[in-house]
């Protein structure tokens, strides 16, 4: 992991130009969203991703569960790396995530959650995207979001998506820049996590984050109607 863990200083070295960290924003999803069609998967633990052609992904268990851990992406098509397993993280390019998604390049990470029933809801710690060279050294962090924040089980059961990373933007890159992306999470307590992308503009976040954005919003439509009817008792138009 320490390739891509590097030191301001070290970044500077390198030659490719610099890009701006985007700081992502977590959301509910508004409207379910099921894994056939939140495709690519990057980070699953699924065999049965609905992925296109040669578009490879971390299978990073296959049977039973796990309670959390750091796991990177993998182009590699059959690609299955452990907790904390770097070695073997072959990266995307910019345009093969742009065809994947039908020549979209801005996107969102759709989180299938699946916790066991009547237990705590699990945490996601970090999420990152790197921009690397050939030899899987950090160029750029392009985008990243920092918990810890819980994450309940909307969807009871694997898959449909509970939520969703946002702002992901790679137009101002080259075709052929290499790409890994790292989840880490803990607190599982059923079935692994799976992690997909999906167009920017499909599935719509729910304005806020998880849970409290749902609260806010369902209070704003309550102020809303509250304030017709008193307006209306009024006489006011």
């Amino acid at each position: 992991m320490k390739k891509l863990l590097l030191t301001a200083a070290m970044l500077g070295a390198l030659s490719a130009p610099a890009y701006a960290d985007v700081l992502l924003q977590f959301d509910a999803l508004q409207t379910l969203v099921s894994q056939s069609k939140s495709n690519p998967c990057i980070i699953c633990a699924t065999q049965s991703a609905s992925q296109p052609d040669l578009f490879g992904f971390n299978n990073f268990i296959n049977t039973g569960s796990t309670d959390g851990g750091t796991f990177f992406s993998t182009a590699q098509v059959g690609g299955s790396l452990g907790d904390g397993v770097e070695a073997g993280a072959i990266p995307y390019t910019v345009g093969q995530i742009g065809a994947a998604l039908l020549d979209n390049f801005t996107f969102g990470v759709a989180i299938d959650v699946n916790s066991a029933e009547g237990k705590p809801p699990m945490t996601l710690d970090s999420f990152r995207l790197f921009r690397v060279d050939a030899n899987l050294t950090t160029i750029d962090v392009l985008a990243h979001y920092d918990g810890p924040t819980l994450m309940p089980d909307l969807q009871q059961g694997n898959g449909f998506a509970d939520y969703i990373l946002t702002g992901f933007d790679l137009s101002g890159l080259q075709l052929g820049d290499r790409l890994i992306f790292r989840a880490t999470f803990s607190g599982g307590t059923d079935g692994g996590e799976s992690f997909y992308l999906v167009a920017q503009q499909v599935p719509a976040p729910i304005v806020g984050a998880g849970i409290p954005g749902i609260l806010a919003g369902c209070m704003a439509l309550w102020g809303l109607a509250r304030n017709r009817k008193r307006k209306k008792e009024l006489g006011v138009a």
